[in-house]
């Protein structure tokens, strides 16, 4: 027998490790399986794997071509409201005042249903999904208080929205403890916080009609078992809907797959910065990426100063009633790609002197400005590029301070692909 170098072996072991884990027979997911099996569920070429970049996700064991079903989950595996309002607590929902949206609806059966444990025919899928996420509403303060202001405002204020969509059914959540023993001491905010993102990060898009019962606002939200195993790509097409002749929720392949290959599906062309806030998350080199400047930081580090300080105040003025009337003052972003057009606009704007400033909507048209306001404006742009990327490395070294967690390690990626931006257009 021909005998194996070190160099093989390393090789070897690389790959091995680079090769997915199947998981179909651990035994929460065998049960989930056969579960579903019974309600006619028939995806057998989909087996659940833990894959070394992306985590637990699922893997073809057939190729699939484009438009191939890639997984078809039968109506009566869908939790919808009309779930909710169909089963026992059905009657209840019904009856609150004022009536409950499709959100908190599908929160409160869920809490429901995972408060009865092994009683409840839905634990099969219930106990299978995580106890916990990593969006920022999990976040500890100390690393709340630590995020960028990108980040930060949007963090707190995803805080307070699952803290007043709690504070919104309360009421409700204490009476329902006191209606069902099971129910006493697991209806609180932990619970509420669990149920808000098991539907906001593994829903699917589903439109249903609006119901009597419920307040009337579009009803999108659907549970599909298994299927909320795919993980996001940003690269990848697939379409996905309901199709009412086979009664069941249907994604296909707009992208070909290869046996063994991780399947997946994109949740929309999001940066890293919305993937972290929406679905706790973020991608490597990511090509929706983007770094937004505000307003207010680009004046901050603007150089063009006139002979006096009353006229140049007067001139500010001016151009930032020109950029608020022609709503140019939001979504000021730059990519890998190169700054925006809206954001070269408003850098050329806010550079022009008081004559050229009197034809400045040749720039929306295509024309082009004084070379004086060109060279002001990419090194007005520079400027707020080295200040971001300051900004940037503060943020990194006061995070890196806090205790490891995901946490600290998802909003570093994010950190991460922002310099790596910003530096691609110094």
């Amino acid at each position: 027998m021909k005998k194996r170098g070190r160099t093989w072996r390393c090789r070897r072991r690389r790959i091995q490790m680079q090769q997915p884990v199947n998981l179909s027979s651990t035994t929460g997911l065998i049960t989930l399986r056969q579960w579903m099996h019974k309600a006619d569920y028939h995806g057998n070429h989909l087996i659940p794997a833990l894959f070394t970049d992306t985590g637990r996700g699922l893997m073809t064991l057939k190729p699939l071509k484009v438009d191939d079903v890639i997984i078809s989950i039968p109506k009566r595996l869908l939790i919808t409201t009309q779930t909710t309002l169909d089963s026992e607590i059905g009657d209840y929902i019904k009856s609150c005042t004022p009536k409950l949206t499709p959100l908190q609806v599908l929160c409160i059966f869920l809490m429901y249903e995972k408060a009865k444990g092994l009683n409840s025919s839905w634990h099969p899928y219930i106990s299978v999904l995580p106890q916990v996420y990593t969006t920022p509403a999990y976040f500890s303060n100390e690393e709340l208080t630590s995020l960028p202001r990108f980040l930060s405002i949007q963090a707190q204020q995803q805080v307070l929205t699952v803290k007043g969509a709690y504070e919104a059914v309360a009421d409700i959540l204490v009476t329902m403890e006191t209606m069902f023993a099971f129910c006493h001491g697991v209806m609180g905010f932990e619970e509420f916080r669990w149920a808000w993102f098991v539907i906001n990060t593994r829903s699917v898009y589903m439109k249903q009609d609006v119901s009597e019962f419920l307040q009337p606002e579009v009803n999108t939200y659907a549970l599909a078992p298994l299927l909320d195993l795919l993980n996001h790509s940003p690269t990848v097409e697939v379409s996905a809907a309901y199709n009412k002749s086979s009664q069941c929720y249907e994604i296909k392949a707009k992208t070909p797959y290869k046996k063994y290959d991780q399947v997946f599906i994109c949740y929309g062309p999001h940066d890293n910065t919305k993937l972290l806030l929406e679905y706790g998350f973020t991608v490597p080199h990511n090509p929706h990426n983007v770094v937004m400047f505000e307003i207010d930081e680009i004046i901050k580090y603007l150089t063009c100063q006139l002979s006096s300080q009353h006229s140049h105040g007067a001139l500010m003025e001016k151009k930032l009633q020109i950029l608020h009337s022609n709503q140019m003052t939001s979504d000021l972003s730059c990519s890998l790609d190169g700054l925006s057009w809206k954001l070269q606009t408003v850098l050329r704007i806010l550079c022009m002197d008081f004559n050229e400033l009197n034809s400045w909507k040749r720039i929306l048209t295509g024309g082009e400005c004084s070379k004086q306001t060109e060279l002001k404006s990419k090194q007005l742009a520079n400027e707020c590029i080295q200040g971001a990327l300051i900004s940037n490395q503060e943020t990194v070294q006061k995070v890196r301070l806090l205790p490891t967690s995901q946490h600290v390690d998802l909003v570093l990626s994010v950190c991460e692909e922002r310099k790596l931006i910003l530096e691609s257009q110094l």
